[in-house]
């Protein structure tokens, strides 16, 4: 008898407490899903981050590198203008011997 008026409290309660309760676990997976998107979302802007920090070093290197390219191009002319000229002097001095 105890197992009917279970059923019977069930089938008369049952209905009236199933809407809620599905009302609540869908409150609570939007509210999860909310939370995930949201982490995602500060993630994404931390890569972003990043990666324009990493634009702003390889500019940078690049900048560095072509002053560097630079220099040594000015010191490699110098060095072949002191050779011409040691050079030229050698030929001046080795005229006037003759």
């Amino acid at each position: 008898m105890d197992i009917v008026a279970l059923a019977a409290v069930i089938g008369v309660f049952g209905p009236a407490l199933f809407i809620p309760i599905t009302a609540m676990v869908l409150k609570h997976r939007k509210d999860m899903l909310k939370m995930e998107l949201e982490k995602r979302r500060l993630s994404n802007q931390e890569v972003t981050k990043q990666i324009e920090a990493l634009r702003a070093e390889i500019a940078q290197l690049r900048e560095t590198s072509t002053q560097f390219d630079m220099s040594l191009q000015a010191n490699l002319e110098n060095l072949q203008e002191r050779v011409r000229h040691l050079e030229q002097q050698v030929e001046a001095q080795t005229r006037v011997q003759i």
